[in-house]
């Protein structure tokens, strides 16, 4: 190998269930979670002489931060023996569920970012979210990380959350970049089914798709002017502070997944584990599906790109996936005509007001330049802010 790949580690425990999350979670208990981390420990060390080098190890959930830190701590030291990880090594947490004694043993095991699930300063957004901690929490969790030495700092925000609106986004957005943090990721709520508000009077207290859309642009600006470069529809950063171990999925390089519900993409292969820890358990992690993405290149690479402040790349959809640049160009420029899209340096990138569209933009373009009329436009529909 060549070329160091990302880990990823579900953590799939939560202390409570929240009633917008899709993701793949089951109720803490900690017999289940030792069994769980064992798992995950065998099953990194199968990839042992396999060759791969990682600069990124990422714990996402659920809510990693209920694991005991000597848990976290195994695991770290398998990647480092298996994999010689060297680099970032992420864990993401809710302000409640951490210590200063939790974050220096996170620190101590390795931990050098950690990403606090903040979702709004408002006690009644909170609540409405289903979020256990008060908006006070935050800056305790913040100061108990850069006590214990971890500097680099994320936080979470929801945004077109019930209740919320421009104000009270001001409000949330002036006071957390006061704080001594270096990323912010704001994601607009997308309401999903098989979830507890899908279907519910939820939605009617969430604003409309015009406030929603200042909401957005809103805090884009606000961002920008307060030093956090937007460098994806959705994350925002000090100056070299960007999320490594993310921009490696945006650019659709190497990872492995680890865990119930993990995704991998290695070379041509793309995998998943079942969503079922017990199965996970069972077989040590060597029940793997394979998804059949092949075919679908060309769009999860403009899906991707276009997802990042930098763009698309022209000259290697015409080398790598044969895309007429004719074609590519007149679209690109009808982007660039009414403040969607920018073209600089044989790059195509959106503008605040095309992310806001992103999912119809992108699938304009790949009917624009498909290469053949077959082409399957399956993944477009995964891009969201």
């Amino acid at each position: 190998m060549t070329e160091s790949i990302g880990l990823y580690v579900h953590i799939p425990f939560c202390a409570t269930k929240c009633p917008y999350c899709d993701f793949y979670s089951v109720p803490y208990q900690s017999l289940l979670a030792e069994k769980y981390i064992n798992t995950i420990v065998t099953h990194m060390k199968s990839y042992h002489d396999k060759g791969y080098i990682a600069d990124t190890l990422y714990f996402g959930g659920g809510t990693p931060s209920l694991m005991k830190p000597e848990w976290i701590e195994r695991i770290i030291q398998t990647a480092k023996d298996v994999f010689s990880l060297k680099g970032e090594i992420t864990i993401e947490a809710n302000p409640n569920s951490v210590s200063l004694e939790k974050c220096k043993a996170y620190k101590q095991a390795g931990v050098n970012r950690i990403s606090f699930g903040m979702q709004s300063n408002h006690e009644n957004e909170l609540s409405a979210l289903g979020r256990t901690h008060k908006p006070n929490q935050v800056e305790t969790a913040i100061c108990f990380a850069r006590e214990a030495g971890i500097f680099n700092i994320s936080l979470d925000l929801m945004l077109g959350t019930p209740y919320q609106t421009l104000e009270s986004v001001s409000k949330t957005l002036a006071h957390i970049t006061t704080l001594p943090i270096t990323h912010i990721s704001a994601y607009m709520l997308k309401i999903e089914p098989n979830t507890p508000f899908y279907n519910s009077a939820i939605i009617n207290h969430c604003g409309d798709e015009d406030l929603q859309s200042d909401i957005y642009l809103h805090t884009v600006s606000f961002l920008e002017n307060m030093g956090f470069a937007q460098y994806e529809i959705s994350n925002f950063s000090k100056v070299g502070f960007e999320s490594l171990h993310n921009l490696k999925y945006w650019n659709c390089e190497d990872y492995i997944g680890f865990g119930a519900s993990a995704h991998s993409h290695l070379g041509t292969k793309r995998f998943y584990h079942p969503n079922d820890i017990d199965e996970y358990i069972f077989t040590n992690g060597n029940h793997i599906l394979y998804s059949d993405t092949h075919s679908n290149d060309l769009e999860e690479y403009v899906m991707l790109q276009l997802r990042l402040k930098k763009g698309l790349a022209f000259n290697r959809l015409v080398s790598d996936f044969g895309v007429d640049k004719n074609k590519l160009l007149r679209k690109a420029e009808q982007y660039e005509q009414y403040g969607l899209g920018n073209i600089k340096n044989d790059y195509l990138s959106l503008t605040p007001q095309g992310f806001l569209i992103s999912n119809t933009l992108i699938s304009d373009l790949l009917n624009a330049i498909a290469v053949n009329e077959n082409s399957s436009l399956n993944l477009y529909k995964a891009t969201k802010l």
